[in-house]
């Protein structure tokens, strides 16, 4: 909704946008699961992807440009994105940087990944996007994150595996009984409707754009590479599935992704946080979920039902799940041990992820375009400046036992 908000798209446009979303994301999810990874990972927009298309839809006007005429070139970015990372995998280069993620570097990871989503989860359950205050509904939303962790911590094995659902379930009921949510749906809504296809327009080049996309292949690779080993530990798969595998499939969702004009997606690597809530590690509810998915992309008013799920109750009934995330982090940290050189490591990435964050936005109006992505992102900038701070005291520590 944002992008489409960003894009100047119509409430209908923004409907058909969602469509061809649920039905790509559940598409790559089974095939994932059934050939890939073949993990219950959930597959999710990429925020690096998101955070691309929202960045030169701003950028358009500066550029006398309207924002819809930057769609056809980040398509092509997206399959340009979608190319490297079948080259990437088909060469064997996944196993070559899948062995640089030690444990210094996925606990980083969880950390950060924490840390930058505390922000949108206090304010999504608070509601300070609106431009007053209710208080209903953020009484509404604490009492449904009561709800979830009460239930996450309860002794009986059916509130405690489907206390997400149930949290989900009491918030909107409530949102729904106090009046403080609109219809779903639109008059004359067609029944069945299939997903469109090349609804941004035929790909077209920039430069930028495909610099872009470069960059963020490798990023979303670190990502795809962590939700593996992430998701991995927590169902007991010590090799945490096969990458050449993973990144074909990968690959092919980009382009799959671009074919239907939707953002691209990635693994989500707080699937794990959500296991670890649920206690569900079987793949069937999920690939029977995933195919739910598909199907109801089919039918726009069921599309239009799931999708005004009250945004602060979605975010209270997984909170949990990310808490669960940050036990982990530490954990890998600690696996590692907890010397003098890992606490070198660790606590100087999370100082420059964390204040990456922090960064103003005039500042990225004064870089070249195809860096903001990168600087703005203080998960991609810690686990970057982890991966290269673990490779330079390991050739120190090298160096030293020769001499």
């Amino acid at each position: 909704m944002a992008i489409g908000q960003a894009y100047g798209m119509s409430p209908l446009e923004i409907g058909e946008f969602v469509q061809r979303t649920l039905f790509v994301l559940g598409v790559v999810a089974l095939v994932q699961t059934w050939w890939g990874h073949r993990l219950p990972i959930m597959e999710g927009p990429a925020a690096l992807w998101w955070g691309v298309f929202l960045l030169f839809g701003s950028l358009a006007p500066a550029m006398g440009l309207e924002p819809r005429s930057i769609l056809p070139a980040l398509g092509l970015g997206i399959v340009f994105s979608g190319i490297l990372f079948i080259v990437m995998s088909i060469f064997g280069w996944i196993a070559v940087i899948r062995r640089l993620f030690t444990p210094a570097v996925i606990g980083t990871y969880f950390i950060l990944l924490v840390v930058q989503m505390s922000g949108p989860f206090l304010n999504g359950i608070l509601g300070t996007a609106s431009t007053s205050f209710d208080w209903k509904a953020t009484s509404i939303a604490i009492a449904t994150l009561i709800l979830s962790l009460s239930l996450a911590r309860s002794s009986k094995p059916f509130l405690r595996n489907y206390s997400v659902l149930i949290s989900i379930v009491f918030g909107w009921s409530l949102f729904q009984i106090f009046g403080l949510q609109e219809p779903f749906g639109e008059v004359g809504q067609p029944l069945f409707t299939l997903p469109g296809m090349w609804s941004f327009g035929w790909p077209e080049w920039d430069g930028g754009i495909i610099l872009t996309s470069v960059m963020v292949t490798l990023l979303l690779l670190s990502n795809m590479i962590a939700s593996m080993e992430a998701v991995g530990q927590v169902v007991g798969k010590k090799d945490g599935g096969n990458e050449k595998r993973t990144g074909l499939i990968m690959g092919g969702s980009q382009l799959l992704s671009a074919s239907f004009a939707t953002v691209s997606f990635v693994p989500l690597s707080y699937t794990a946080g959500f296991i670890m809530t649920t206690r569900m590690k079987e793949k069937l509810p999920f690939l029977l979920g995933n195919v739910l998915l598909v199907v109801i992309s089919f039918f726009p008013a069921v599309t239009g039902l799931f999708a005004s799920i009250p945004v602060s109750v979605g975010y209270a009934s997984i909170f949990l799940s990310f808490v669960n995330m940050l036990g982990m982090g530490i954990k890998e940290v600690g696996r590692g041990g907890l010397g003098e050189r890992q606490m070198y490591v660790v606590g100087i990435s999370i100082m420059i992820g964390t204040g990456c964050m922090f960064l103003p936005s005039s500042f990225f109006l004064l870089i070249p375009p195809f860096l903001s992505p990168l600087l703005s992102n203080g998960l991609v900038m810690g686990v970057a400046s982890c991966l290269l701070l673990e490779s330079l005291v390991r050739r120190e520590e090298t160096i030293a036992q020769k001499s």
